[in-house]
């Protein structure tokens, strides 16, 4: 059995390592991203963990007998996903290491943008004590928040909403209307969505569909006040437009934790970062000691359940 780890950012893979040793196996550690290294590396792997490599048609052809890749994290838009099924190939994703997490951070974002916290910090540190400067600052109570995706992190978001006296509406197609119910959020449809949240919190996977779906004509149907919010994957958003809409003050702000290019400086990742609407957490909010620690667990548990002639729960082909 080998298994390899095509790239990883966790401090160390020792359990990893011992789990794939203590099946009898080999662990290799890549931390390549290029195409060329990943098929000739993963060429003889039985198992695959991945972050942030691009498995594509062309790895997948490379490989001579592999039977699982499992990506860290929720989002597999990295992996060629019909590729993998016709080579019979097994992919799977950790779906529930940081509901808890990403929902907190996503709660944390709306209350920074409605309370504008980053100015009023960035006044007090110019040791400027003047309400005069602060933008506009609405009451929370009583605003609506729209989840575009309504999964395990949309709908635990909605229950944290709730308390504070926010009003939930989701446009999600999978969402079932007994679900809705149940967790009292008024399912609409997307133009719906855009023309009434006051928030707009993004809780959708990248697909072909879904890419880009908040682009300019988006912008337009938003409220002038209303904020963006995304947690999810960074091409749902068309950075060039939201700029220019917050630009033209066709909304009132953004917080990103997740952009279109993370791995290398452009011209719109810089002015979004550095963007005084707009507030930008460097792909952390999934991260604790305890969700980085359940990643790595459930990742290779599902590897060895594989390889072991069993079905590893977060199979999605």
């Amino acid at each position: 059995m080998k298994v390899v780890i095509t790239d990883h950012r966790f401090p160390n893979v020792d359990y990893e390592r011992h789990a794939v040793e203590a099946a009898g196996g080999q662990l290799l550690v890549v931390q390549a991203t290029d195409e060329d290294t990943l098929a000739r590396m993963c060429k003889d792997a039985d198992g695959i963990l991945s972050v942030r490599a691009p498995i594509t048609r062309r790895v997948i052809k490379a490989l001579d007998h592999c039977r699982i890749i499992v990506r860290y994290g929720i989002g597999v838009d990295t992996i060629d996903i019909p590729a993998a099924t016709e080579r019979g190939i097994m992919v799977a994703n950790v779906p529930d290491y940081c509901v808890d997490e990403v929902s907190d951070h996503a709660l944390a974002l709306i209350l920074t943008l409605s309370r504008q916290i980053t100015q009023a910090i960035a006044l007090a540190k110019k040791d400027r004590w003047s309400t005069a400067e602060m933008p506009p600052l609405y009451r929370l109570k009583g605003k609506t928040c729209g989840l575009f995706g309504a999964g395990r992190v949309g709908l635990l978001l909605a229950e944290k909403l709730k308390p504070l006296g926010i009003y939930v509406i989701a446009a999600d197609p999978y969402l079932r209307e007994e679900s809705a119910r149940k967790a009292s959020i008024e399912k609409v449809s997307l133009d719906e969505l855009l023309t009434r949240s006051d928030f707009i919190s993004i809780h959708a996977p990248l697909t072909k569909q879904t890419a880009h779906v908040f682009n300019a004509d988006s912008f337009e149907k938003m409220k002038a006040t209303a904020y963006i919010i995304n947690t999810a994957r960074g091409g749902l958003i068309a950075e060039a437009d939201l700029l220019i809409a917050l630009d033209s003050s066709k909304i009132a702000g953004a917080a990103l934790d997740v952009l279109e290019s993370e791995t290398a400086v452009t011209r719109v990742r810089s002015i979004l970062v550095n963007h005084p609407k707009v507030v930008v957490t460097p792909h952390t909010a999934w991260l604790s000691e305890e969700a980085r620690d359940a990643l790595q667990h459930r990742a290779i548990a599902q590897v060895i359940e594989c390889l072991s002639g069993g079905k590893p729960y977060g199979v999605i082909n």
